[in-house]
């Protein structure tokens, strides 16, 4: 096992890691991961977000002006499936809701889907770039469709004691 520090500065203990199409670049890149986290608690409730390891920590689109445009440099695709167990003596509280949420013009989509089996908790989250170019001039739309984005990957999943 392996204790390293996220990206929020929790502890996160790594049990395995598995890389599968590390060598190939015309295959996606999975990751497999089996981890232990420390989590936030308030009363009787424990909560967490689903948004550890999929890169987007931090909304790097907050100025309210931008003055060039937006270049990812090709289309671009994630998909984030987790797993997350939690004790068998609790449950989880109402899930946050499943949503899907596309730009004006559907070149920006983002999907986060959850369910829960026991104490076993599945997610997906979908962000598809389908163009690599985004003009300063609709800014303002991409700046609001990140910043709602970015609260939706964050929301905050609940559970407490049965």
């Amino acid at each position: 096992t392996q204790t390293w520090l996220s990206k929020n500065n929790e502890d996160i203990k790594i049990d395995s890691l598995i890389l599968t199409n590390e060598e190939t670049d015309t295959l996606p890149l999975i990751q497999e991961l089996k981890f232990e986290k420390k989590i936030s608690s308030s009363g009787n409730y424990n909560y967490f977000s689903i948004n550890l390891f999929s890169g987007f920590d931090k909304n790097p689109f907050i100025a309210d002006e931008r003055f060039s445009d937006i270049f990812f440099g090709a289309n671009q695709q994630y998909i984030m499936t987790s797993n997350f167990e939690i004790p068998a003596n609790c449950k989880f509280d109402e899930l946050p809701k499943n949503i899907k949420m596309i730009m004006p013009d559907t070149s920006i989509v983002f999907s986060r889907v959850s369910s829960v089996t026991d104490n076993l908790l599945s997610t997906r989250m979908t962000l598809q770039f389908n163009q690599p170019f985004y003009s300063y001039a609709d800014y303002d739309y991409f700046k609001e469709f990140y910043k709602k984005m970015f609260e939706l990957m964050n929301e905050q999943f609940v559970f407490q004691k049965k």
